[in-house]
């Protein structure tokens, strides 16, 4: 019900709290106005757990920094100096894709910044809002997902660890993690189908009509769209006697990304004696372990909070001490990026809640019970994949999808005698599939609201690049269970990630799986 209104009606909360509604009526016995207490309690109960409120404050604390910046002149001075050296729709497109995958310590952030600082850019060559959000999407959280050091690894080797201890495999959690990145075939696939399409201009489905809207008319919105956010620099003027400098900007975001890493290994235990004792006598593998430990055990709500919070006092420092600028003028703008924040901070809630609806409607234990009526040895990697899709795409959180499959799908593959590496790529990158195509999914909100996007338009136009990497996907891991190593089968898929982009984009006709109603709509003909 959520999605459907959500992708039907376009109103996102109004939607997400629909389906938390039916979801607490059925929970209480079909009882509609005590469903409506239910409801409540599930969004309470969601935006008062202690990880949710540190995100959610996380946020606040972003907006807080991106507001100062705004004031600081800061991101329009950098934006000069990259439009400087940009010249083309391509290279903008390019470098948002490479500035996305460079803050790999955090997706959270990685999108904050990526679309803060490349969206007045990408604007000012005609690139549609859709496509920016979508090269923000698929390359953020694949980029994290997928890095030795960031806030998605401590969680992803907890798990690993968690389902070890328990079974009582005497193996190295990082290393299991490490063995299963070649697995990760849909995170690599998203992430290369995303330079085949910039390099090649092989747009296809509603993307390429969005595109071709922004190239010929210059709307990079539709006509009525609503997206999540609008542009708020505008909103904040810098004062006449301040000159802005770039790195006004550079201070507090290399601040973030610093402290976000250093916050993961101070909340993880490590001490200077544990990696620099080893160190310095030549042991370079406790020093090693005792990094990747730390790592593994690291709070990622506490680092990212902190690493937060310092950003912020950073440029504030900046702006009162450098800049000469009063209280005032600075309080005005956090209280401006507060209010940037304050809609998709709503989402989240929402999309929080009822994914806690489906969890205790017990959505994923239905699916992976439907499932092990058919798993064998060989078929195990891509059952576990499109399950995971399936779940993930339902309750809209791929961690939220990690923690359903791990205590499930790694004992049945100990169990069936399947290799482990595979089964846990594919819960983990499976997960980032479904987490791709949902409209409730916090990465995809978080990806709209700072391209400046609708959100539905967003989700209408990845689908299709999404659902290209995950077809594929799907075939390399049914190819893996029956002994294609990985690296081949990269590269095979590969292969057929650019055929099938060229093939969709030259030759198959996705107009009809648009969210434009036609193309007075779009502004163009259909030539």
């Amino acid at each position: 019900m959520a999605i459907g209104l959500t992708l039907k009606t376009r109103q996102v909360l109004l939607s997400l709290f629909a389906g938390i509604w039916l979801g607490g009526t059925i929970l209480v016995g079909y009882n509609p106005v005590a469903g409506a207490a239910r409801a409540l309690e599930f969004v309470v109960s969601n935006v008062t757990a202690t990880w949710n409120m540190k995100l959610l404050l996380f946020t606040f604390l972003v907006g807080a920094m991106l507001g100062m910046i705004f004031l600081s002149g800061g991101m329009s001075a950098l934006a000069t100096r990259i439009a400087e050296r940009i010249q083309t729709r391509k290279q903008a497109e390019l470098g948002t894709s490479m500035l996305g995958m460079l803050i790999f310590v955090d997706s959270y952030a990685s999108t904050m910044i990526t679309g803060s600082v490349m969206r007045p850019i990408t604007d000012q060559f005609d690139i549609s809002r859709e496509k920016l959000a979508y090269i923000l999407d698929s390359t953020t959280s694949p980029t994290a997902s997928v890095a030795v050091v960031s806030t998605w690894l401590g969680f992803e080797v907890g798990l690993i660890r968690q389902q070890f201890t328990n079974l009582g495999i005497q193996a190295d959690p990082f290393v299991m993690f490490l063995k299963s990145l070649p697995f990760r075939f849909y995170s690599i696939l998203a992430m290369a189908l995303v330079f085949v399409v910039i390099l090649s201009d092989w747009d296809y489905g509603p993307m390429d009509r969005a595109e071709r809207r922004a190239d010929q008319t210059g709307k990079v919105l539709r006509d009525g769209a609503d997206p999540l956010i609008e542009t708020q620099e505008d909103d904040i003027q810098t004062p006449e006697h301040l000159d802005p400098r770039w790195w006004y900007f550079a201070v507090p975001i290399v601040t973030l990304v610093v402290m976000t890493g250093f916050g993961l290994l101070y909340s993880g235990g490590l001490t200077l004696d544990a990696f620099f004792g080893p160190l310095s006598t030549g042991n370079v593998d406790a020093a090693t372990n005792a990094l990747v430990d730390a790592i593994s055990n690291a709070s990622t709500a506490n680092a990212i909070l902190w690493a937060a919070f310092a950003g912020a006092g950073s440029i504030l420092a900046i702006l009162f001490g450098h800049g000469r600028v009063g209280l005032e003028p600075i309080s005005d703008a956090i209280f401006e990026g507060f209010k940037m924040v304050m809609f998709p901070v709503a989402v989240l809630s929402l999309a929080w809640s009822i994914g806690a609806v489906s969890q205790t409607m017990g959505v994923g234990p239905f699916i992976v019970g439907i499932a092990e009526g058919v798993i064998t040895s060989s078929m195990l990697p891509a059952i576990v994949f499109v399950t995971s899709v399936l779940i993930s795409f339902a309750i809209g959180t791929s961690w939220g999808t990690m923690g359903i499959l791990f205590p499930v799908a790694i004992p049945l593959a100990y169990t069936l005698g399947a290799p482990l590496p595979s089964a846990i790529g594919a819960i983990l990158t499976g997960a980032l599939f479904g987490d791709h195509c949902s409209p409730i999914s916090d990465t995809t909100v978080l990806s709209s609201m700072f391209a400046a996007s609708d959100h539905v338009d967003h989700v209408n136009t990845q689908i299709p690049y999404a659902g290209l990497a995950g077809v594929i996907a799907t075939g390399l891991f049914l190819a893996s269970g029956y002994g294609l190593p990985p690296v081949p089968g990269l590269g095979i898929g590969l292969v057929v990630l650019v055929g099938g982009a060229y093939v969709l984009s030259e030759h198959v006709d996705l107009g009809g799986v648009s969210v434009y109603e036609n193309d007075a709509d779009l502004g163009v003909g259909d030539d």
